[in-house]
């Protein structure tokens, strides 16, 4: 029956059928949504919100939970899928929020920069090879998602929610500065900040921060104490600039590049003096059980300060710098470090003990600037080896062109260059040489970083790996 002979024109029941699909989510529709400074474009299908791409060349970004269209209607994004409009990002750092249920097969295939991602625990799939294999980015995320699963392109399938805290996007990362700009301007130097030829960049963004290589093979033996003390509860001690990030970098460097297993780290921000105790009775207690075959890493960023004795002290973050007896003594975690029953034991300090913060001021207070001491060089015993950022009273520098301190970021630069392959001896070669180097030419000062080595391991150090 012809409905027009009806009274009914076609034209108006073509409007009554597109208005009624429209209502119930059938037809698509695209837009775009600007948020925290990036475009992304949307597409809303049968009810379900999907972000199909934003500017490739943003350096930094946020994936929203919530979106608006051009009418103003807000819509829960539900899946973040950026292979449909396939690019080369140059994106290094995402955040999804939470809220978010799916990652889409191949969604980050085209992401060859990408060198850190947040997924919240409010995912329910990720699908196939939602990461290339040849460009593994860091991931932080729940339990619930196995990494290897992911490396191996597999479909994931965690249950979402459960017990869990959902993860913040924005813990561990500086995305304050929320804009469509290159890496290239992200990076750029303006004079106002230039001294001694250098400038200081967003924590986080160093070339030794991305592209953090995958080793190889899991060292299932192998333990790691990481301590990075950058706050400090008293008013009199400065923060030691960079320290947190430097602990980040090298927990990212533990768990990627040499493969320890998650279980295997201990990772303390801001330690204070019963943390340190209680984390070198942890490594006691893994000694006992593992014995020969274990090997141990012993990673500190942070203040260190040498008595009118010359005692060297490791400063926890509920000590004052100017309470220096107070400390952890140096001695004392050689000694016990020297009584494990290990394979070894490899310490590596970024701290000096002059009493100057990384800017090489003093931070001790005026009664104390007056004390001339003679550092004395604590002996390491059994197999340990210790590789430390400076000799005698000279300073541990911060390294502001890329955001670390400077004993660190040469430390991790041929960890990263060799993949973890990389003998003892060759480690501390190459960093004394470009430390000695780079402090020169960056802050005319002179550090010249040292190693202390065991009678026991004195003929051999120099080939031992991690």
């Amino acid at each position: 029956m012809n409905r027009a002979k009806k009274g009914i024109p076609n034209s108006i029941i073509i409007f009554m059928l597109f208005a009624m699909l429209s209502t119930t989510g059938v037809l698509a529709q695209s837009f775009k949504y600007t948020y925290k400074g990036v475009e992304f474009k949307c597409k809303t299908k049968k009810g379900k919100t999907r972000i199909v791409a934003f500017n490739n060349e943003c350096a930094r970004v946020v994936i929203p939970s919530e979106v608006k269209d051009k009418k103003g209607i807000k819509h829960n994004v539900d899946c973040v899928d950026l292979y449909v409009e396939a690019s080369r990002y140059k994106t290094h750092t995402i955040a999804i929020e939470p809220g978010v249920t799916e990652i889409a097969p191949y969604c980050f295939y085209q992401f060859v920069e990408l060198s850190d991602i947040y997924i919240p625990n409010t995912i329910e799939h990720i699908g196939k090879k939602a990461f290339n294999k040849k460009h593994i980015p860091n991931f932080t995320m729940p339990s619930t998602i196995n990494e290897a699963d992911l490396i191996a392109g597999l479909a994931v399938y965690p249950q979402a929610g459960g017990t869990q805290q959902p993860i913040d996007p924005m813990v561990g990362i500086d995305l304050s500065a929320y804009s469509d700009q290159t890496n290239e301007s992200e990076n750029r130097i303006s004079e106002q900040t230039v001294t001694f030829e250098t400038a200081a960049i967003t924590p986080g963004t160093s070339d030794i921060d991305t592209q953090i290589p995958m080793g190889r093979g899991e060292r299932e033996n192998t333990f790691c104490l990481i301590i990075a003390n950058e706050k400090y509860s008293n008013q009199d001690t400065p923060d030691v600039k960079y320290a947190l990030q430097d602990g980040v970098t090298f927990n990212n460097y533990c768990l990627r590049t040499l493969r320890l297993p998650k279980s295997n780290v201990r990772f303390v921000k801001n330690a204070k003096y019963l943390d340190i105790k209680r984390q070198i009775d942890w490594l006691k207690i893994v000694a006992e059980a593992y014995g020969k075959e274990a090997n141990f890493l012993v990673y500190y960023a942070g203040h260190g300060m040498a008595d009118e004795k010359g005692n060297c002290k490791l400063i926890p973050s509920d000590v004052s710098i100017n309470d220096v007896n107070n400390g952890f003594s140096l001695k004392e975690l050689y000694t016990e470090l020297g009584e494990l029953t290990t394979n070894n034991v490899l310490v590596l300090v970024d701290a000096c003990f002059s009493g100057n913060d990384r800017d090489d001021i003093a931070a001790t207070n005026e009664e104390h600037r007056g004390i001339v001491r003679e550092v004395k060089n604590e002996v390491a015993t059994g197999n340990v080896v210790v590789l430390t950022a400076t000799s005698e009273t000279e300073t541990a520098l911060s390294f502001e062109e890329q955001a670390h301190g400077l004993f660190s970021y040469y430390l991790m630069k041929k960890i990263r260059e060799t993949g973890g392959d990389v003998t003892y001896g060759e480690l501390y070669d190459y960093v004394k040489k470009n430390v000695m180097k780079k402090s020169v030419i960056a802050k005319s000062k002179k550090q010249t970083p040292s190693v202390t080595v065991s009678a026991t391991i004195k003929e051999n150090w120099r080939n031992m790996k991690f």
